[in-house]
């Protein structure tokens, strides 16, 4: 690997140490990343941010447990293969909690993750409330961190790329708008792929540019690793390899004369083919147990399973796009990042750094729509590797408009960096005040010592309960007697259970009183045909059930009037308001965290 690097590892630290020695504003463009990236990253904890976040933890576990319940070679093997094909993140994150390890051991408490697989066995509530508190909350800690390190590897990568483009002050004003960008400060709020391949997708371009401006070989050759690596985290980071391509023939068209001998490097550009395939191969462990077409198989769910809507809303491509890039950057850095694009199309016929870092960046966000062109939805992280690209082309064009007529343009950066700003702040002071830690915080303070709450979601990181609190749900078989219920039998026996508590949440409860014309996801709940008892519940009356606590938002189909309805578009409003509702499985925002907690206030009767 030596003749690869080249020794790279070394100059990437003399180069940091020289840009903070040399930019005195850089140490705190890193601290306004770290800040933001890392503010208030212990919400929900020791619950989970997203589904996700929950299944990219469990997987090391599951195998450190499978190892420690027999150890050698074969159940190491087994250990590897028995988890999901997320590919690196299964090193990523088994390295981050390797002092959550350290911990069980030595206090004995291995045994944890040995019951994992049998604890999944029941459902989600059984695996996440019978693991100790402490376990939750240190792995989701430590893998959270090792986001916001990430994020502010970003930040600085993106900075790097600028500098080569232009100038420090480029690099600075792209670095910070990445910092300021509400879609990358989501992502490193959770325990993920996105950001940790967005690093290395950003090294990717970066190298590429350093190569085309001097043909250097260890240059391309660590592009190459470096875009395995992104693709063995996020298989969508794909686009490395169309950047890896586009930069070699940068650097023929920056050849002059010797052109030729730039363009017929063969053996360079196999090379750097297969170091990049060994890497992606070696960063999927079930490849290692499985064979080859366990990657195969994976590659083609994700190709195919993206053609199909995802149970929310039915909308087509641009509408996703829109909304996506709306959501990640607010409104105002949209607006400006589209008149950036406009503006520096001509400036890609000069033969510059900065005209090949903006081909690069052109390249980079087209072929990304390109590949989401046929998906029936996406998500705002799937649009994250685009928006420090985007960033880059907007501080171009700003610092040449200030090169050029700074009165003008001086004002209008101004503006964007403030209203960008606020966009972001908003969204991250909101951490702090989430609808469903306030009500976990308030049953916590409220529920007395063996109280019992019932929820209707099949997941913890949906629902807003207490760790270890005795929990009611419609996946515990052995809630009630009778365990072949149907749930809508079983939820309707809630005088049988007699919790404590109730607790409804948006997604499931509060989604079957929504109109079939909602989303998908609401015509496919009114199958269930409980819609009465969530409304007899609300009202009271009918049950020995009371409001006492409501947390977020309430729904539109829940508001008692239409009046206070928000009447703003869609598409208008997720690019003023950061904390928009969100389809799929990203982060809860905005009234998906809607909250309402019922108290048994009298006798429960048995009906026979």
């Amino acid at each position: 690997m030596r003749p690869v690097t080249g020794g790279l590892l070394g100059r990437a630290r003399r180069r940091l140490v020289d840009d903070l020695r040399r930019d005195p504003y850089l140490p705190y463009v890193l601290l306004l990343a770290a800040v933001l990236a890392g503010f208030w990253f212990w919400h929900r904890v020791p619950n989970f941010a997203t589904r996700d976040e929950r299944l990219r933890i469990v997987d090391p576990m599951t195998a450190v447990g499978i190892f420690a319940d027999d150890p050698g070679v074969d159940s190491l093997l087994r250990a590897m293969g028995d988890g999901r094909e997320f590919g690196a993140t299964f090193y990523l994150y088994g390295l981050a909690l390797v002092p959550v390890f350290v911990a069980a051991f030595v206090t004995g408490q291995l045994d944890a993750f040995t019951a994992l697989p049998g604890l999944l066995g029941v459902d989600h509530w059984a695996e996440w409330n019978e693991t100790p508190r402490w376990i939750w909350t240190w792995s989701i800690l430590l893998g959270r961190l090792v986001n916001v390190a990430f994020a502010v590897g970003c930040v600085y990568v993106t900075y790097r790329i600028g500098t080569e483009m232009r100038d420090r002050a480029t690099g600075r004003l792209a670095a910070v708008l990445l910092s300021l960008t509400w879609g990358l400060l989501v992502l490193a709020h959770e325990v993920g792929e996105d950001v940790p391949a967005l690093f290395f997708f950003l090294l990717v371009a970066y190298l590429g540019l350093r190569y085309a401006q001097t043909g250097e070989e260890s240059l391309f050759l660590a592009s190459c690793v470096c875009g395995g690596v992104a693709i063995a985290l996020k298989l969508t980071t794909v686009v490395c390899v169309v950047l890896i391509v586009v930069a070699y023939l940068l650097r023929v068209r920056n050849a002059g004369s010797e052109w030729r001998d730039a363009l017929a490097r063969p053996g360079l550009f196999v090379g750097g083919a297969v170091l990049g395939a060994v890497v992606i191969v070696l960063g999927f462990p079930t490849v290692l147990t499985h064979g080859i077409d366990v990657l195969g198989g994976r590659i083609l769910r994700g190709a195919t399973g993206k053609g199909e809507p995802h149970n929310y809303i039915v909308a087509p491509t641009w509408w996703w796009l829109l909304r996506g890039y709306l959501n990640g950057l607010g409104l105002p850095l949209f607006v400006a990042a589209v008149g950036a694009v406009g503006a520096s199309v001509p400036l890609l016929r000069e033969r510059t750094t900065e005209a090949y870092g903006l081909a690069l960046s052109f390249v980079g966000v087209g072929t990304f729509l390109l590949l989401y062109a046929r998906w029936a939805y996406i998500r705002t992280h799937h649009l994250l590797p685009t928006f420090p690209l985007l960033a880059l082309v907007v501080a171009v064009v700003a610092m040449r408009s200030l090169k050029y007529n700074r009165s003008l343009a001086r004002p209008f950066v101004a503006l964007l960096l403030v209203t960008t700003a606020l966009y972001a702040g908003v969204g991250d002071l909101g951490y702090a005040t989430q609808p469903r830690d306030r009500a976990t915080a308030w049953l916590a303070t409220n529920a007395p010592e063996n109280a019992t709450v019932e929820t209707y979601s099949h997941d913890p990181q949906e629902a807003a309960v207490p760790h270890g609190m005795t929990v009611y749900r419609p996946s515990h078989q052995h809630a009630t007697e009778g365990s072949e219920l149907s749930r809508h039998n079983w939820t309707l026996r809630i005088e049988e259970r007699c919790p404590d508590y109730v607790e409804l949440n948006y997604y499931y409860a509060f989604y079957q009183l929504a109109p079939e014309s909602h989303s998908a996801r609401a015509e496919q709940l009114s199958r269930h045909r409980l819609d009465g008892y969530y409304s007899s519940l609300i009202r009271g009356g009918e049950y020995p059930y009371d409001v006492v606590a409501e947390f977020g938002p309430r729904p539109e189909f829940v508001r008692e009037s239409n009046a206070s309805a928000d009447r703003l578009p869609e598409l208008l409003r997720v690019g003023i308001d950061p904390r928009s509702i969100q389809y799929g499985d990203p982060q809860d925002f905005g009234v998906d965290q809607y909250t309402m907690i019922l108290e048994r206030t009298g006798r429960c009767t048995v009906s026979s």
